[in-house]
């Protein structure tokens, strides 16, 4: 009885999440265009409310993490962005030899714009300001950790017991109307075409990605498990929610709160867990780094241009990299903000960037869900670095 009550709690998020989606897909057809509008209205609502509330969110826990660390702070923020930076530059190299394999064998073929239907609508729409950007708060949200942790302000733990309320509560309030957000936008993708498109246009484009994108975040849980596969299932299992969270929302933002949750679950120390992952909501994004070079290099390609050599693509790549810490990690946001930087280093033209762009979104909830379960393994890494330099401290 206690197995059995472990399974369904360790299980019973994934499985709701699974049911409201696979269910919306399926009884999609059978609703009427009013219906599919409320619920999308309804998603956009969540959506919005997320978005509005998240800087502050993103604030009070890095904030409360940094005050906690207290003078070892600064060793923190100097391991996270070099950390990231390799792992992106990492990324974005594998993606240039994957891109080479693929143009040099023909596995992709020709590319082109494939009809969509128009797309649905919402009833309604809020469209709350963005108060205060993700990159603002987390910049100040380190700021104050490091004078309360490193200054000793005075009520400091009073001041840190209020934002962790704050925090606590918007969990607890997001999470259980999270199933509505997905069913909305399941409606939306099913309604647009986009999961057809998905599933028969752009199979070849899809099917390389997974293999080695996926693959490769993979690998990397396996290395951190020492090939134990039990440990391998398990930090998966923990990231189902947040997967599934990630495929329906088409936004890593959306699925922070339980990515976080399963990184907790994952990690050694969980208070690194609220440290790495809003710190790399918005720059560290793994399906975006395999995707959006193998993409354009594949456009290049089709449109007759040459492929280009390593030294066209060095500069690209650091640009690319750069680029990456301005991203908003929400529907299109990676490939928008590449625009300047694949004209500039790639050439590409703007019928080019057409095409990346209506595939990015295409596969953006197959990109997200690579992106959130990157995350997941780069907290893994965060909690033992921090770990090997906690010992060295001590000794």
């Amino acid at each position: 009885m206690e197995k059995k009550n472990s399974f369904l709690k360790n299980y019973s998020n994934s499985l709701i999440f699974l049911v409201i989606l696979v269910t919306t897909l399926l009884i999609e057809p059978y609703l009427t265009l009013t219906t599919k509008q409320v619920a999308y209205g309804i998603s956009l609502l969540i959506k919005d409310v997320l978005v509005f509330c998240l800087p502050f969110v993103i604030f009070c826990l890095i904030n409360n993490s940094i005050a906690k660390l207290g003078s070892q702070a600064l060793k923190y923020i100097a391991l996270i962005i070099p950390l990231v930076c390799v792992s992106n530059f990492i990324n974005t190299m594998l993606s240039y030899g994957l891109s080479g394999a693929v143009v040099k064998f023909g596995i992709l073929g020709k590319l082109s714009l494939s009809d969509v239907d128009a797309g649905l609508q919402p009833a309604f729409e809020l469209h709350l300001p963005q108060l205060v950007s993700n990159n603002f708060a987390l910049f100040f949200g380190m700021l104050s950790g490091l004078i309360f942790g490193i200054g000793h302000i005075k009520n400091t733990e009073r001041i840190c017991a209020i934002f962790s309320k704050f925090t606590n509560y918007f969990f607890k309030v997001l999470i259980p109307i999270m199933p509505i957000f997905i069913a909305g936008t399941a409606l939306k993708l099913q309604y647009d075409g986009t999961l057809k498109a998905i599933c028969t246009n752009y199979a070849p484009v899809l099917l390389t990605f997974i293999i080695t994108a996926y693959g490769y975040v993979l690998l990397q849980f396996c290395l951190l498990a020492k090939f134990n596969f039990s440990v391998v299932s398990n930090y998966i299992r923990n990231l189902i929610p947040a997967i599934v969270t990630a495929f329906g929302s088409m936004s890593s933002v959306a699925a922070l709160p339980l990515a976080i949750k399963a990184s907790v679950q994952n990690v050694k120390n969980p208070e690194n867990a609220n440290i790495i992952l809003p710190s790399v909501i918005n720059i560290h994004l793994v399906g975006d780094c395999f995707f959006i070079p193998l993409l354009a290099i594949t456009v290049m390609t089709s449109f007759g241009m040459d492929f280009p050599s390593l030294t066209m693509y060095l500069p690209f790549a650091i640009h690319f990299i750069l680029a990456k810490f301005s991203v908003a990690a929400v529907p299109g946001g990676g490939v928008l903000v590449m625009f300047p930087v694949m004209q500039t280093y790639l050439s590409m033209s703007s019928d080019m960037l057409a095409i990346v762009t209506a595939l990015y979104l295409l596969f953006d909830p197959i990109i997200t869900v690579c992106n959130v379960s990157g995350n997941g393994a780069i907290a893994i890494i965060f909690d033992r670095l921090t770990g090997v330099f906690r010992k060295k401290h001590n000794a």
